[in-house]
């Protein structure tokens, strides 16, 4: 793969958080579905080894220490040649066609997220990590409009995103661009033929920590621009959340009748990294309370 900035009509942005070997495996499956006029990026918060840059060297590396996801993103986007841009995170695995039906998606609206299913041999904590994220986006499903998508699997024209490039300064946070997109009227799509399937996590305390760190995160973000009332009834219902979150993960699997015993048996887990997420949200609602104390 050669190209240059006058080729490019898709790019690849992969925020690199995964498990050791992910990218590599990633790199690897994505290879043969590469051509001209396809990039690939890959923003790393720590640098792969010098022999996977070797071997993949048509690729572009970013090295962004300490960065969460949505900032990966958000870099990767900003460095992007493509007219339209497919966002993944390293763990996925994206199936045979995920490339052509990118491309193929990307005429159809102006954001369209796609189908997450699991990867096979996934471990207990790699599936309560797999259900907290992407019940939602497990096939099957129709197709249709939805502001909700994944990032872990979307695509997204260029010319939609620049006019809200603001939205996203403080990194690619899902709810807040979809919410700025569809200000301005743009089409979001759910298609469940665009897929990938999530490979084995980084362990239960890579998520945990990342859970605490985007759910804090959250917080704020929906906290600025929340009354002192609303930010105090987000500290103080926060004990019901995860109790929420978990109903409704085990509303999903059992809509959509699949994978319901691997569910239970991470049922524990699933509740625990909800409550997590509870936590570290209402730590976010808690910090834009007291700052404007």
């Amino acid at each position: 793969m050669s190209t240059s900035s006058t080729d490019v009509t898709l790019s690849v942005v992969v925020g690199s958080n995964g498990a050791p070997g992910s990218i590599e495996t990633f790199l690897d499956i994505l290879g043969p579905q590469l051509d001209d006029e396809v990039e690939v990026l890959v923003c790393e918060p720590d640098a792969s080894a010098d022999d996977v840059r070797r071997r993949h060297s048509a690729v572009r590396f970013l090295d962004r220490p300490g960065a969460l996801v949505p900032e990966l993103w958000r870099d990767g986007i900003d460095a992007a040649d493509g007219q339209f841009v497919v966002l993944t995170i390293s763990p996925m695995r994206p199936a045979s066609d995920w490339v052509a039906t990118a491309r193929r998606l990307s005429l159809e609206a102006d954001a369209v997220g796609g189908a997450i299913d699991p990867a096979d041999g996934l471990r207990v904590r790699d599936w309560a990590e797999y259900f907290c994220r992407y019940a939602r986006d497990m096939r099957p499903f129709e197709p249709h409009a939805c502001a909700d998508l994944p990032g872990d699997n979307a695509v997204y024209a260029m010319a939609a995103l620049a006019p809200i490039r603001d939205a996203y300064r403080s990194g690619f946070w899902e709810p807040v661009v979809h919410r700025a997109l569809l200000d301005r009227s743009r089409r979001l799509l759910h298609d469940p033929s665009l897929v990938v399937y999530q490979g084995r996590s980084a362990g239960i305390g890579a998520f945990a920590r990342q859970r605490l760190r985007h759910g804090r995160l959250y917080g704020h973000q929906r906290g600025s621009g929340f009354s002192p009332t609303r930010n105090a009834l987000g500290v103080i219902g926060a004990p019901l959340v995860p109790f929420l979150m978990t109903y409704r993960v085990i509303g999903q699997v059992a809509a959509k009748r699949r994978h319901g015993r691997a569910a239970l048996t991470a049922l524990p887990l699933i509740f625990f990294f909800n409550a997590v997420w509870a936590i570290a949200e209402a730590r976010g609602h808690l910090e834009e309370l007291t700052q404007r104390d």
